[in-house]
């Protein structure tokens, strides 16, 4: 099997896993997938030569057609990930102020020293 074909075969995987939407239960496991199958595909592209024959040619313009879309994606998905973790946090604050108000108020607040004897 040509260089091309196995780089060919794993942009094929992430481009099909990319396209699946994981539940909150499975996002790490499938962040984990696509870390792994991007650090392998890494590997390939080091050691790629330039493609010889017609047929490995048409493969690389597969591989960069399905490169751009889950470069899309996986962005999507980070700013997802992202609003989701700002979202939580809000709420986790806002879950904070409700418990206790009064823990961000000073001490010295409305507090009047006097200097004189």
């Amino acid at each position: 099997m040509s260089q091309v074909r196995e780089l060919h075969d794993l942009t094929s995987t992430l481009y099909k896993l990319v396209h699946e939407t994981p539940s909150s239960e499975e996002r790490t496991e499938h962040i984990e997938k696509l870390n792994d199958l991007f650090d392998k595909r890494e590997a390939y592209m080091e050691n790629l030569e330039r493609p010889t024959s017609e047929e490995e040619k048409a493969l690389g313009k597969e591989i960069l057609d399905m490169d751009q879309v889950i470069q899309d994606k996986v962005n999507h998905q980070m700013k997802d990930l992202k609003r989701e973790m700002a979202r939580l946090k809000k709420t986790k604050t806002s879950n904070q102020k409700y418990t206790n108000p009064y823990q961000q108020v000073s001490n010295y607040d409305g507090m009047f020293l006097d200097k004189k004897k």
